[in-house]
């Protein structure tokens, strides 16, 4: 009796086993997997932009924050400071550059003005120059009229006086005549008559010769003025010229004006660019939370000093993990992308989270670190590598507030049939 039972005994043993075996020699025909993975997470370092001294501390380590959050403040006196020095500068860039462009069309207004009259001065100048030089060919020939006129009334005097002697001549052969009792006295009272209309003649005569010459001598002078005045007219001209020449000279001023114009353009763009700066270093005074998560590796404390890129705090996202499996290579042939896999992980006994093959690493991990295996030397040793694998869970089933963290172990097991 004992020995049969002995011998069912051993037979249900080895039935069991067959069975065992061929469930485990399937599950391994359809499965990989490997207790060498981990829970990853991105790490968001919040450091500062800007040096100064903490004067607000807003968190405590595991804190959840979200993003935008104030972190931290640093002491903004300077930096406000700074900032409305840069406002002033660019205020008063501002309004050296409206001044600028004010000037613009006021000298190129003014310009245009001087020009215009300086034409016009020197056109008038010319037309005053042709009006003197025709006055002056009318002065000369009134004089030379004068001299004409004076000319004939010197041939009067001089017939007058022609005249004169050849009535004195008959008033003296009467005179004698009429003593004689030649001639009667009426004759002689004729030629006494014709002596004196002879003389009056002559005086007359010679009256009009000295008016004529005054006349001569006025016209002459005229005429002189009228040279004089063509003088003045060409010597306006010559100064009309120069003042054209110099208001067409004014034109580069506009250049200038317009340069300076950008010039102002420019250092009111330099200001603009100094209070952009300013200001986002006084923004950068306040520390923010870059990412959503919780708060970890706090090593910041109020009144401390910080300087640029210094790391104060870590920020989690918990709610955006995976996991990374380092699979040996020689299980990773029929592992490929979007193969579901379970995933348990130590700090939750019991608890199986499902994920997604994302991706597999493009090296292994002793490829990547620090020191890589120089397998050209004479003592290579094979060993099998291991390979990173990329899980995506499921994130409905790490809840939130979130249960897993980054570092934690976990055995990730890939269906691959």
């Amino acid at each position: 009796m004992r020995r049969r039972l002995l011998l069912y005994g051993t037979l249900i043993a080895g039935v069991g086993a067959l069975i065992y075996g061929g469930y485990w020699w399937r599950y391994a025909a359809t499965h990989v997997w490997t207790d060498d993975a981990y829970v990853e997470g991105a790490i968001a370092v919040a450091s500062s932009k800007v040096p100064g001294r903490i004067t607000k501390l807003h968190v405590r380590d595991n804190q959840p924050v979200r993003e935008g959050d104030v972190l931290a403040e640093i002491d903004p006196r300077d930096y406000q400071a700074k900032a409305d020095q840069a406002r002033a500068a660019m205020a008063g860039a501002l309004a050296d550059q409206r001044a600028a462009r004010s000037e613009v069309p006021l000298a190129r207004k003014t310009t245009r003005t001087q020009i215009d009259h300086a034409r016009a001065a020197l056109g008038s100048a010319q037309v005053a120059v042709r009006s003197s030089q025709s006055a002056v060919l009318e002065a000369r020939a009134r004089v030379e009229a004068k001299r004409a006129t004076m000319a004939a009334l010197k041939a009067d005097v001089t017939a007058a006086q022609s005249i004169l002697r050849k009535a004195k001549l008959e008033l003296d052969r009467m005179r004698r005549l009429v003593k004689d009792g030649f001639v009667s006295r009426r004759e002689f009272e004729q030629a006494e008559s014709a002596f004196e209309t002879s003389e009056a003649g002559l005086e007359a005569a010679q009256r009009r010769r000295a008016q004529a010459e005054l006349e001569v001598s006025q016209s002459e002078a005229e005429l002189q003025s009228r040279i004089l005045a063509v003088e003045q007219a060409k010597q306006r001209v010559m100064e009309a010229r120069a003042m054209l020449a110099r208001a067409e000279g004014q034109v580069h001023q506009v250049a200038i004006k317009e340069a300076e114009t950008s010039r102002a353009s420019a250092r009111l763009e330099a200001a603009q660019a100094d209070l952009a700066y300013a200001l986002l270093q006084l923004e950068n005074a306040t520390i923010k939370a870059p990412v959503t998560g919780v708060v970890s590796k706090k090593s910041v404390e109020m009144g401390q000093m910080v300087q640029p890129g210094q790391p104060l705090l870590a920020v989690v996202p918990l709610h955006d993990v995976w996991v990374v499996a380092n699979f040996k290579e020689t299980q990773l042939a029929r592992v490929r992308p979007r193969m579901k896999a379970a995933v348990s992980v130590d700090g939750f006994p019991g608890v199986t989270f499902t994920g997604t093959v994302e991706s597999i690493s493009a090296g292994t991990g002793s490829r990547f670190s620090l020191l890589p295996p120089e397998n050209a030397t004479g003592n290579w040793v094979k060993v099998v590598q291991r390979v990173p694998v990329k899980i995506l869970l499921d994130s409905r089933e790490y809840g939130n507030p979130h249960t897993l963290r980054t570092g934690m172990s976990a055995v990730v097991t890939i269906r691959v049939k």
